[in-house]
Formats: structure tokens, C-alpha cells, sequence
């Protein structure tokens, strides 16, 4: 027994409808929520800006200048070393910082 053209063109087209919704399917599926993520907690390279308090350049411990002003523990150390300081600018008048460094620390520096 044949089946005619038209029955078969139709039995085809079915198919072909049936395979091509079923590989859609998984996409139309509603994606899980991705998982919360972690507040980025500040590195010791850059600390978050405006959220830490201005670090006294005459008090704080190496550690302390490293971590909260993102230098390394050589310049802290030269920081220590050279106190203390009458003002913030002493860190370029005793030449513990270069010009640029100071203009990109003097906003998270104090000398009290």
C-alpha cells in the first residue's frame, strides 16, 4: 500500500515540526537563578576607595600603611622610617614619594 504524495509531504513536515520543538524546548526553559555573588572584598593592592578612613602617616604600623593605602611593604617601611612628618607633604619634601605617588595617596593620607 502507498501513501500518497500529499499524505507523506504532510507526515514529513510533521517530523520535522516535532524534532525541531523538541530541540527548542530546553532553551524556552526558564534559567535557574544564578547563585548571589560575594561582595568583592577590597584587595591590598587597591582598597576600596571612600569607604576606608584616612591613615595617619605618623601612627599606623607597616602593615597598617600597606594594606590600607595598597603600597608595598618597601615603602611602608620608608614611610616609617622617616617620621615624623609636620605635614602629608613631608612624604615628597623628604623624598619618601615621588610627586605622582603622593598626588595618588594625599586623599587617604594624614599627618596628626
Amino acid at each position: 500500500m502507498r501513501i500518497p504524495t500529499l499524505h507523506r509531504y504532510l507526515a514529513t513536515l510533521a517530523l520535522l515540526l516535532g524534532t525541531a520543538a523538541m530541540a527548542e524546548e530546553p532553551a524556552a526553559r526558564p534559567k535557574a537563578a544564578a547563585p548571589a555573588a560575594k561582595p568583592a572584598t577590597p584587595s591590598k593592592a587597591t582598597p576600596a576607595k571612600g569607604k576606608l578612613k584616612p591613615v595617619d602617616i605618623n601612627h599606623a604600623t607597616k602593615e597598617e600603611l600597606g594594606f590600607m593605602l595598597g603600597v608595598d611593604v618597601g615603602l611602608a617601611s620608608r614611610i616609617v622610617a622617616n617620621r615624623p612628618y609636620r605635614t602629608k607633604a613631608d612624604l615628597v619634601v623628604k623624598k619618601v614619594l615621588s610627586m605622582e605617588q603622593f598626588q595618588a595617596l594625599r586623599k587617604r593620607v594624614i599627618a596628626g
